[in-house]
């Protein structure tokens, strides 16, 4: 693969799980204004935005397999910091939702 399709790929990853990472953020915010309704919807957005990405992963993971090599560089490393900062981000959107639903329920709202 060329370097000008790794860079490509490379910013399909960022842009969605940039995304991925908003949405979880949103649905905190929602959480924390009892919206869990909201809040479920940001988070199968952000959660669909993270398996686009991961799609991507995977067909690179797939493509090296088959010997096909890839040129690393820092776009590319970069991209999947992104990528995990996606999964800390819905992880942690889930953790709080569960929380403020607690809360919710504990202050009878």
């Amino acid at each position: 693969m060329d370097s000008e399709k790794l860079y490509e790929i490379a910013f399909q990853i960022i842009v969605h799980a940039g995304e991925s990472r908003s949405l979880s953020s949103e649905a905190m915010d929602k959480a924390e204004k009892y919206d869990f309704e909201g809040a479920k919807e940001s988070l199968d957005k952000a959660n669909e935005e993270f398996l686009a990405c991961h799609q991507i992963q995977t067909d690179l993971l797939t493509a090296e397999a088959n010997r096909e090599k890839n040129e690393i560089n820092i776009i590319l490393i970069h991209a999947q910091d992104h990528l995990t900062m996606a999964i800390t981000a819905m992880e942690n959107a889930k953790r709080f939702m569960n929380l403020y639903e607690k809360l919710s329920k504990m202050e009878g709202k």
